[in-house]
């Protein structure tokens, strides 16, 4: 399976598995040629992905947004999440979608800087 591939699939996988927890509205943000431009009070960017960080985006049962990283086989840098996350209210989750043998299991880690329970 090449890697584009490889990628869609696990995305599948880990969309099917946050709807069954109650997860909706998921959106993920199409990996294309062409970047967005993000503006800044500081230096303009492109990003692929939101923030050149986040995969997509979701609500979680309560209505709150939601900001996706997946990333197959591996953890995405549990630091770089943290360091976007400081001075924003936001929820964010790291999504391993990891295959095992014969088997894809998908494992979550969240992070919250909303004080949200």
């Amino acid at each position: 399976m090449n890697p584009r591939a490889r990628m869609r699939s696990s995305n599948r996988k880990a969309v099917l598995y946050l709807l069954e927890l109650g997860y909706d509205e998921i959106w993920l943000k199409p990996h294309i040629r062409r970047a967005d431009l993000v503006y800044t009070r500081g230096e303009w960017y492109r990003a692929l992905d939101l923030w050149n960080l986040f995969d997509g985006i979701c609500f979680n049962e309560d209505g709150v947004p939601v900001f996706l990283q997946i990333k197959t086989n591996a953890w995405a840098k549990d630091q770089e999440i943290i360091d976007f996350m400081t001075d924003k209210k936001i929820l964010a989750m790291s999504i391993n979608v990891k295959y095992t043998g014969k088997k894809w299991e998908v494992l979550l880690r969240g992070f919250d800087s909303l004080n949200y329970v």
